[in-house]
């Protein structure tokens, strides 16, 4: 036996005693790392700034603000059960924009340019652009302060210039983050649609196999209720969910309701094209607009009134011809039905606009309408 086998096993150094690296010991992937990674660099940058020369009790206010929010991420990326992904982002872009108001002059350049560039390429906002970059991408409040803290004019910048540029390199990074912000909550709000999707969608699948039977399609249509109308709600449903699945919304997350997208796309759409599918499956039981009919009914002479009219083979084609087109019916009913909705609506104010008299807010008399051209 080694002499060094006796000796206990070195301990880890503090900075690998922390958050990401415990994590990721017990099995997580690269994203916690460079998580990770992120809050010991922004932990980095509060050190030094914090050993520079003598601050103002505003700067001290603003480092202490920052070792907050620096604790503050470390727990939410910690957490036992459930990150706070919204939350720890937060914290770290307001802890990078204090930051520029502190750090030292020469860390405050490279910074600058990384700013000019990323709103460059990542606002695609033509007011916003204009606003910061101005009209020829170089006569805006952001490439003048930026080459001011360049070009270190002679006499240098006084404290109030500086401080100037500090807040416009703040604003003008808090709009960068804003617009990567809301770009991650609209993937993460589509990708957890998708994933509950699959799992609803699932469900139906189960749902299914239960209840479909070789009898249920020798018999159909005789055995229509209950089986029947269940499973052409199911096949409608999901249909709607398989639209949830394939579509990118871009959510408007500003406003904070994320729960009734959620609420929306799982269980109104789902119900919606199962709506649609059972007036599909009627219309058709009805003859009125559409007829599924076998070749053998089509030539016995009984003709269907149906304005389309779809032939095939056998009855067992017709139950899976009528499936197919609930499914259908359920990926496209959102989209029909929303846009027939708005147009009854649309209608319906226009008329309301034309009966009501028009308001006249002033109390004035209207005035006299005048009199016919003599002839």
């Amino acid at each position: 036996m080694a002499a060094t086998d006796t000796l206990p096993d070195p301990s880890l150094p503090e900075l690998l005693k922390r958050v990401g690296f415990r994590r990721k010991r017990r099995g997580f992937g690269s994203a916690t790392q460079l998580l990770w990674n992120r809050v010991e660099s922004n932990a980095s940058l509060l050190k030094l700034c914090q050993s520079g020369k003598v601050h103002r009790p505003e700067a001290e206010a603003i480092l202490k603000q920052c070792e907050e929010k620096l604790e503050a991420a470390r727990w939410c990326l910690d957490k036992p059960l459930g990150r706070w992904s919204f939350s720890f982002w937060e914290l770290i872009h307001e802890m990078d924009g204090l930051l520029l108001l502190v750090m030292p002059a020469d860390m405050l350049v490279p910074r600058a340019l990384e700013i000019q560039q990323q709103f460059e390429r990542r606002v695609k906002d033509s007011g916003r652009s204009q606003l910061w970059l101005g009209e020829d991408k170089t006569s805006g409040p952001l490439p003048r302060c930026v080459r001011r803290l360049i070009e270190r004019e002679d006499p240098p910048l006084d404290e109030d210039q500086t401080s100037y540029c500090r807040n416009v390199l703040r604003g003008a990074l808090d709009t960068v983050n804003q617009q990567v912000d809301k770009t991650f909550w609209q993937l993460s709000i589509n990708v957890t649609l998708q994933v509950f999707s699959t799992l609803l969608l699932l469900a139906v699948f189960i749902a299914s196999f239960l209840i479909l039977s070789p009898a249920l399609i020798k018999t159909w249509p005789q055995d229509l209720v209950p089986r029947g109308l269940l499973l052409v709600g199911l096949a409608g449903g999901s249909g709607a969910i398989v639209s949830n699945m394939l579509s990118k919304e871009r959510f408007v997350v500003a406003t904070g309701a994320t729960s009734r997208f959620f609420a929306y796309h799982l269980m109104v759409k789902p119900v919606i094209g199962a709506f649609a599918a059972l007036m599909l499956l009627f219309l058709e039981q009805s003859r009125m607009l559409l007829s599924v009919d076998t070749r053998q009914s089509s030539m016995s002479g009984d003709a269907s009134p149906a304005i389309l009219h779809i032939v095939v083979s056998d009855e067992q084609a017709v139950f899976f011809t009528l499936m197919a087109l609930a499914v259908v019916a359920g990926w496209s009913a959102d989209k029909l039905l929303s846009s027939i909705m708005d147009k009854v609506l649309g209608r319906l104010l226009g008329q309301s606009e034309k009966v009501l008299p028009p308001s006249n807010p002033t109390g004035t008399a209207p005035p006299p309408a005048k009199a016919p051209p003599k002839p």
